[in-house]
This record gives C-alpha cells, structure tokens and sequence, in this order.
C-alpha cells in the first residue's frame, strides 16, 4: 500500500505537533535569551572585555534569529597601535555567521547602517599586539558593511562630509596577523573634502575606490601602506580660490571666499605609482592686494596630465592691464612613484619652468621651502619677480628669485635677528658643472634681542647681510648648506645686556653704551662654525668682585669651532684695548688715566650663558696700578708702593679661567726694568680672594687678600708668595 503524504501526515501529527511545540519553544528561549543579554550590562561587558582596545555601546538591540542583529545609537571604537578609530550610526543591522566560530573566526555578512560618521586618528601611544604561543588567534571578516548615508568620514588630516553611500569590505587577524582591505567604495554627490583645514572641494561630486592586499605590519605600517595601495579618486564639482589676502599666515593661501572655482579629477594610484590616464583641472579665482593696498581678483589655471613616462604639470594667470600680477608654470616630473621610501622624489626629478611677478604675497611659502633650515624664517607680505628653470630637481643656472620687503627673522646662537629684508636668490655655475645656490638677505634696519625674552633689545643696526649658499640639487639644499652673517657699527644701547655672558657678581658690566661688529660662519644648523666678534664700548662701568673701573673698551675675537659640532670653540685671538680707565676709590683721582692692551692666546670658550673661557694672555699696560688695587688701596701699603707705581710701563703675563659665577686670574707676572709683580686672583660669585707680590728693588711686599681682609707679609716676602698653591694648573694654558 502506498503511503501518500498527506497520510503520513495524518500518522505522524501527534509527533509533528510536538516538534512544532519544541521548535516555538526554543524559538522564544531564544528570543528571551538573546535579547535580554543584548539589552543587558552583562551583554556589555561581554563584548568591552578589552575596552583599551575594542569597545562598543548601544542603546537598544534585539535578534530575529540566531546569527542577526538590529541596534540602535551604535557606537563602536578601537585602539590598534598607534591608530584610534570610532564609528556611529543611529540604526544598524546585520548578520555574524556561526558555523565559523568554530574555527576561531567571526564572519559578518552583509551590514547595512544608516547615517554612519566614522573618525581614524593617530596617536603617539602605541598598543602592541601580543600572540599567545599554541593558540590560534581569532579573524574578523566583513564581507560588506554599507550605508546609504555616509554622513562624515575623517581619516587623519583628511575630511569627508556629506551624504553617501559606502561599502567597506575588511579582513583582519588579530595579534599581529595580515589584514587586508577588499574592493571598497564611496559615491558622494555633494561632498565637501577638507585636507588639513584646507576646504578642496564643496559641495561636488565624489566617487573612491581602495584595495589593499593582505600584510602584516613588519611588511608596512603608517604611510608605509601608501607603496600597496590601489584607489580611484573622482571628483567634480566647486572649489575654493586662493586668498592671498585673508589667510596671510597659512603657507598654503587656499580660502572660501564667495566665488568659488571648479575641480574636476580622474587620479588613480596603483601600489604607489600614479598611473597614466591620470588627469587634473582646476580653475579658480585668486584674491591679491595691489601695491598701494586696493583688492584685486585674477583667474587661475591648474591642469595636470600622466602620461606613461612623466607627470605634466601647468598653471597660469594672465597678466593685466597693469602688467602685474601674472604667473606662468610649466612643469613635469619624470617619476610616477609616490611613496614613503623617498618623499623627495618628485622634487629630485622635476624640471620645468616658472616665471611670475606678484606684488604682496604671503611668504609662509618660503618656509615651507626652507623647512629643514629652521633657524631662518620669512613673514608678512612681499614682492616676488621669479623667473626659475629646473631640470632634475637641480635649479638652472640663470634661476632668480627676488623678494622685497619680506620680514625676516633668523635664530644664532640663542639670539634673534628680525629686520625688513630684500633677499635675492641666483643660481650659478659652478666647478665641474655642480650647481650652486645663493640667497642674499640685506636688511636696511634690524634688531638683535635673546631668544627667552625677545622683548628687549640688545642691538639695533642697519646693513645687516646674511649670505646662503649650497650646491648640489634643490631638494638638498640645506644639508650642503653653508651661511656668512655681516653687520657693523650697531649700536649697544646698554652693555649691561651682555651680562648674561659674565660670571654674575664676580665680573658685571654696570653701565655705558656702544657699537657691536660681526661677521660670522654658519652651518646649516645656524650654528656658528666660526666667526670675528667686535665690541667697543665708551664710559663703560664695570665690576671685578667689590672693585669698580670706568673706561673705554675695544673687543676683537676670532673664533673656530673645535669640533663639528656643538658651542666648544678655539680662540684664535682676542684682542682688548683699554684707555681712560680709573679705579673708582682711588685718592689719585688727578692722575692720568691708566690704559692697556691685552691679547688673549692659546684659549678656548664654550658659549652658553655664561661663558666658559680658558687661555693665556699677555698685557702691555701702563702701570700696575689698578692691578694693585685689586688687592689693596694705595693707603694701606707702604709709602715706596708709590715708587713702584711710577716706575711706568709695564708687560705682563698670566692665565685665565671664567666659567659659572668663577673668575680666575693666576700666573700674572709682571715685569719692567724696575719692578716685578706676581698675582693670583679668584674672585667666586663677587667674592675676591688672592695673593700679590711685589719687589721695587731692595723691597718687597706681599699681600694676602680673603675673606675681604688683608695681610701684608714684608719680612721674607717672596717666599711666602712661592709657598702659596696655585689656582691654575700650567696645563690649563
């Protein structure tokens, strides 16, 4: 007998009806089970175990059935290395397939969410991955996560808003293992894109595609990535000009003003190469000021076309009726590669044209040029007349640029130099057909203040010149850099600023003016490598532990660095000249005033604040007067002191050491037909202490200097001043 379907049916309804049952049942178990543990802290903790990296919060979920999920006010973030991300969406759906949990797998079908905003930044604080040995660690997989409404999408320095629709395709395994990135896009028809604050598009229509292979981090990370990357940017729609008048600080002058321009782009990069077929346009208007101040609107063109074996690159603005401003480019690169192995690539093989002549231009460009030579800087607004000719990223001989009334500033040696400044580039020819690059900077006023309070003024000149050179391709320019830097005759309104060189209260500068002369060699680090320094100073007023003199100085010192690098320099020479000094206290008032010459040799200085100087030197000088009163007032030693005073003119030797709050004077002999003089003087912190000697004939004397009393030693005084220690080692010298 045939058994017909609905016959069994009939046989097997009792157990049918149980199997129904049993299936509700579990249903609804399910149901219960699984929404309340989505709707519940415990579902929660669950899925933020590692909250450092992972987190999620929502505020409503349910689960049709084993595997789906529907929430609401999603939202999720991450920590992976050195890259924060989160993502939002008020509703999201989709589907985790089970069967391959099994294998340590959480597989997604297809997600769809609903006005998503999605942020990726990165942060300096790195969070490692750690793979526990035996154990095989977990693989996410996305096969799609879509939106209709992609709201905002900022990646780094890059922003995307509007509203899209996007499908992201992801794979990646945890604890250091490959991830890659499948066939992912983004259609926005009225997209705004902003580049570090720079609004390039608005409002226009914008299509992306990225593909990346599967890697690991070792294989590339950060903008590593950039070398195996494939994307498709299109874009079409309006543009920002360029405002050269209201965004004077920005080195890119890219503003939104009213009247916006026109961006179209086709740009596809395959594993770092842009690819032939690539092609650029943009039309847009550029904001300037004419020279006597009134507003002026141009047009601009910028087109870009890749050809198989360069990149073209061409921007005009036609010339007025006045004649300026205008501008004409005419570049290529002949290397498609774009990528982080050598960022200065494109530079390096660029070649071309460029001529312009535009009045007031902002010049924050120029240190965007000048960005390895940090310790010189361009400001405010200037005239520019270019005319540049390149060829492998090397500038041809004959390029020019000239920039009028820039404002200049430039760091030496803890100061800062600041004046209005023409600057002049040229590129020559040089030996063995190496090209050579000159910038000459002239500033017709300039100040000099320290760089920690650059409120008050030290120097004040005027002709101040500042001489760059370098060889080699314009992409190197500063790591072959050297520099001069002349001035002359400016003036010191108060010396008492150089101070700060001076060991405190054991040698301080109290008054008087004068003149400042330099002319030094920098390397490109704006280091002096070596250099003539000048002083002259007149009713100066200075300071040796509790003595006072008033004089007239002249300074000469010649220094070479001692090492490649660093502040430790050699002195060459150092030449002083004294006139019209007087030892203030002194009964002698009437007498003429003592004067001397000294020379500084064998020494060497480290410039910092203070200085730290060590050498021998010699002094012609009068007579040993105010070297006496160092010790001593004339009063207090005998009668035949005065004697040795007027024996005249007097050549004497001696070591020096300044360094902290220390002065160190020790070795001086002193000698002429008549007389013989030794000394040794420290003075620590405006504290002097020292011993003296000295013989007039048959006669003798010794004094004895500490703790601000003094002891005459006349009986045997000569040996009591050899039995005395040093203070100087002779190899200090």
């Amino acid at each position: 007998m045939t058994t017909t379907p609905a016959s069994w049916i009939r046989a097997h309804r009792r157990g049918l009806r149980l199997g129904v049952v049993l299936l509700v049942v579990l249903y609804l178990l399910y149901l219960i089970t699984a929404n309340v543990l989505l709707n519940s802290a415990l579902g929660e903790r669950l899925v933020n175990r590692k909250p450092e990296r992972y987190h999620a919060q929502w505020s409503w979920a349910m689960s049709l059935y084993p595997g789906h999920i529907h929430a609401r006010d999603v939202v999720m973030g991450g920590h992976a290395r050195t890259n924060l991300w989160t993502a939002a969406t008020p509703r999201a759906n989709g589907r985790i397939k089970l069967l391959p949990l099994l294998w340590h797998e959480v597989a997604f079908g297809t997600i769809r969410a609903q006005d998503v905003s999605v942020h990726v930044a990165r942060t300096p604080h790195d969070m490692p991955t750690t793979q526990r040995p035996g154990r095989k660690p977990w693989t996410l997989r996305f096969d799609a996560i879509t939106t209709p409404s992609l709201l905002r999408f900022d990646f780094y320095e890059a922003q995307v808003t509007g509203h899209g629709d996007a499908k992201f395709v992801f794979e990646k395994q945890l604890e250091g293992g490959p991830m890659e990135v499948g066939r992912s896009t983004l259609h926005m028809p009225d997209a705004t894109l902003q580049v570090g604050g720079v609004e390039l598009l608005r409002k226009g229509t914008l299509d992306f595609e990225i593909a990346m292979p599967g890697h690991i981090r070792e294989q590339a990370q950060g903008v590593e990535k950039l070398v195996l990357v494939d994307l498709r940017l299109w874009v079409d729609g309006p543009a920002p000009g360029v405002d050269l008048v209201a965004h004077n600080d920005n080195a890119l002058p890219i503003g939104t003003a009213a009247t916006s321009g026109k961006l179209r782009a086709d740009l596809q990069l395959q594993r770092g190469v842009l690819m032939p077929g690539s092609r650029l346009d943009w039309s847009a208007p550029v904001f300037s000021r004419g020279a006597n101040g009134a507003p002026l609107r141009h047009p601009l063109g910028v087109a870009l076309r890749t050809a198989p074996d360069t990149i073209a690159l061409a921007a005009r603005v036609p010339a007025p009726a006045t004649s300026t401003p205008w501008l004409r480019a005419d570049l290529h690169v002949d290397d498609r590669r774009i990528g982080p192995g050598d960022w200065l690539r494109p530079l390096r093989a660029l070649g071309g044209t460029v001529e312009t002549q535009w009045p007031a231009v902002p010049l924050r460009w120029v240190d965007v040029l000048l960005d390895d030579v940090d310790w010189l800087s361009f400001d405010g607004r200037a005239d520019v007349d270019a005319a540049l000719a390149l060829q492998q990223g090397r500038l041809r001989p004959g390029s020019r640029i000239d920039v009028r009334d820039a404002r200049v500033r430039a760091r030496v040696l803890d100061n800062r130099l600041e004046g209005a400044a023409h600057a002049a580039m040229r590129m020559q020819e040089a030996e063995n057909d190496a090209p050579r690059t000159t910038i000459a900077i002239e500033m017709d006023r300039f100040t000099l203040a320290p760089e920690a309070s650059p409120e008050r003024i030290d120097l004040r000149g005027r002709d101040l010149r500042l001489e760059l050179a370098s060889s080699g391709p314009l992409a190197e320019f500063h790591e072959h850099l050297d520099a001069r830097l002349r001035f002359d005759d400016a003036q010191v309104p108060d010396l008492r600023s150089f101070n700060r060189y001076l060991p405190g209260d054991s040698a301080r500068l109290l008054g008087g003016s004068g003149q400042a002369s330099g002319d030094l060699r920098l390397d490109n680090a704006g280091e002096m490598a070596s250099g003539r320094l000048q002083v002259r100073g007149s009713g100066v007023r200075l300071a040796l532990g509790p003595s006072r003199l008033t004089g007239d100085v002249a300074l000469d010192s010649h220094l070479t660095r001692a090492q490649k690098v660093g502040r430790h320099y050699t002195i060459d020479s150092v030449a002083a000249r004294l006139d019209g000094v007087r030892l203030e206290g002194e009964a002698s008032q009437a007498a003429a005033p003592w004067w001397a010459r000294l020379a500084l040799e064998q020494g060497t200085l480290q410039w910092k604040e203070p200085f730290e100087v060590a050498g021998h030197g010699q002094v012609d000088m009068r007579d040993i007067s105010v070297l006496l009163g160092l010790f001593a007032e004339r009063r207090v030693l005998p009668r035949w002191i005065g004697n040795l005073v007027d024996a005249g003119q007097v050549h004497a030797t001696g070591d020096l050491r300044m360094r902290n709050k220390e002065l160190v004077l020790d070795h001086i002999e002193a000698s002429n037909d008549r007389v013989d003089l030794k000394a040794k003087l420290r003075i620590d912190d405006g504290r002097p202490a020292g011993d003296l000697y000295a013989r007039w004939g048959v006669l003798g004397l010794g004094v004895e200097l500490q703790g601000g009393e003094r002891t005459l030693h006349i009986a045997g005084a000569r040996d009591w001043y050899e039995g005395r220690p040093p203070l100087l080692p002779r190899s200090a010298r």
